[in-house]
Formats: structure tokens, sequence, C-alpha cells
């Protein structure tokens, strides 16, 4: 990413044009994996679980943990970035490859079977104390008889997404990021922000500038958790630090496609934020805290699927 001062020089020249999304991947032919994605509900928790009545599924996917840094966590600036807003220690993307086509309305199969899995079992890897102590998710193959999921929509492919945020004047056209009187809410947030207000509280005059519907995209759900950050957060004066963090995450989480027919490039991936594993002890050593997330994101053409992990430790 860019440093700020680069961040909001480019502002003062163009405040309402960020880098697009789509010009930086490079898609060869179209697959299409969501096409029976208008049968789901946006945002709609869903449990996957086996009655106790019916035979045992067997398995479909096998998965291989995939040796490989996520690469805006070896990024230098980004890295820096995310220690200053107190989230790298506690935060990890694991990766596994899979062996089987993939189409979304399997998501709820193939999440039992990836937390049913003895690479993922050992591999994965957890917090299980606020002091920073890892450890595999641990398990026995067969115990996950449910995942508690809710589906993330991965529709955006441009930092235009967020052009509102000038619009509605939380930012300046300097790129600064207009500020408020502290405001100290539960889970040891302190917001002294209206971007931080916008994103958390809903009794802000600005939380409406996203619709629900708008929340739900993995693009936002990015940019919400980096700016809300964690216990020890130094938030930034400048928007810059945050959208290229957030452009850098989501290109790495998502994969894109060019449709033969509109030549537009669409999202391919999907998405879903895992809430609770059948059969595992708690996710998070601090439980019901709005910066605890475990999002799974689907690149059916790879044949992959990365892990986003962090948990809040205050």
């Amino acid at each position: 990413p860019e440093s700020t001062d680069r961040s909001v020089r480019r502002s003062n020249t163009d405040t309402k044009r960020h880098s697009q999304i789509d010009p930086v991947f490079k898609p060869t032919h179209f697959s299409d994996p969501t096409e029976d994605r208008k049968s789901k509900a946006k945002g709609r928790e869903t449990t996957a679980t086996m009655a106790a009545a019916a035979p045992t599924r067997d398995a479909k996917f096998t998965f291989t943990y995939v040796d490989r840094e996520f690469g805006p966590l070896k990024h230098k600036e980004t890295a820096e970035f995310l220690s200053k807003w107190t989230m790298f220690d506690s935060m990890r993307v694991t990766t596994f490859k899979f062996d089987q086509k993939f189409v979304a309305f399997e998501l709820a199969d193939f999440l039992k079977d990836l937390f049913n899995s003895a690479e993922v079992l050992s591999c994965l890897e957890t917090l299980v104390t606020v002091r920073g102590h890892w450890a595999a998710i641990g398990g026995q193959p067969g115990e996950c008889d449910s995942v508690t999921h809710s589906t993330v929509d991965c529709t955006a492919t441009s930092m235009e997404f967020f052009d509102r945020l000038y619009d509605c004047q939380l930012l300046r056209k300097d790129g600064n990021i207009v500020g408020c009187a502290p405001e100290y809410l539960d889970h040891g947030f302190v917001i002294n922000q209206e971007l931080g207000k916008a994103m958390l509280m809903d009794e802000s005059d600005h939380y409406d500038t996203f619709s629900l519907t708008d929340r739900n995209e993995l693009i936002f759900k990015i940019f919400q958790h980096l700016t809300l950050g964690g216990p020890l957060n130094q938030y930034e004066d400048s928007i810059g630090p945050y959208f290229e963090t957030t452009k850098l995450f989501y290109k790495s989480l998502i994969s894109v496609a060019k449709n033969p027919k509109t030549q537009k490039v669409q999202v391919t991936s999907v998405g879903c934020e895992i809430k609770e594993v059948g059969g595992r002890s708690s996710l998070f050593p601090q439980e019901d805290h709005p910066q605890n997330f475990f999002y799974a994101v689907v690149n059916p053409t790879k044949r992959e699927v990365s892990l986003w992990y962090h948990a809040w430790c205050g």
C-alpha cells in the first residue's frame, strides 16, 4: 500500500476516484459457480445439521494445506498498519486446496467436510487465550455435525463502493477523517471519529450511508473491521491506509472472471462468516465481540478456500 502522505496527495487530486479492483486481475475465462446463489437468503444464518436418524453422509471434498503466506500479511507496510491497529498478532489467513468441483448450493456440506478433515483439524489454528497462544482447532474427523454460518456477498469490483463516504462528509476533500467527541462504548471501543460511529453505532446520523445489503458485502466487512481495529488501536487521521489495506485484502481473498456475454469482470468467489463449529470448543478466547470474526472465501476456479480469522484480545 501507499504511505499515508501519498494517499492524501492522491485524494487531493481526485477525491472520488479510487483505483478500481478489476483492472488488477487477469481473468482468462468465465466460470460462474454462483448461478444457484439466487436461491439463498442474503445474510441469513444457516445451520448445516445432519439429522440423527439420517444415514451418515460420506465426505465429498478432500482438503490439502497450502503452505503459502497470505500476501497482505507479508507486506511490510501493511503489517505495520495492522500492528498499529493491534490486529496483526491476533489475525491469520489459512488456505486449503480441495479436490472436487464446487457450486454454491453445496456450501453447507462443504463446510462440514472442511471441519471434519484431518488435514484442516491439524493445520488450522485459532487463538485459545487472550495472551496470544495459538493452537490447532483439533478434534477428530467426523465429530463436526453442524457448521453455523451466515452468507456474505462478494459482488463489489471497485473501491468506488466507498465514494459515498465523501458524499456524506465523513471524509474531507483531502482524505482526512472527520473527528468527533470520544464515545466510550461496550466491548472496549473508544470512537473518536464520525467514520467509526457510522461503522458501529446504529443511532449515528450516518449509519444508513450503507444499507443492510451493503453491510453484508465482504469488502464492507473488511473495511469495517480494519477501521474499528483492536483493543489498543491507534486510529488513522487519513483514509488512505484503510482504503489501501482493504483493497489488498479483498483482492487477495476473492477470485474474478470476465463474463463473455457482458465483457464485465465479476467476482466468482463464495463467502460466508462462520459462527460456530459443531463438536468444537469456542472459536475465540473472548466471546461475543464484534471484532471476533472467521470468514471462509471459496475460490471455485482454483479450488481453494481461504479462512480469515481474527480474535479480540482485550
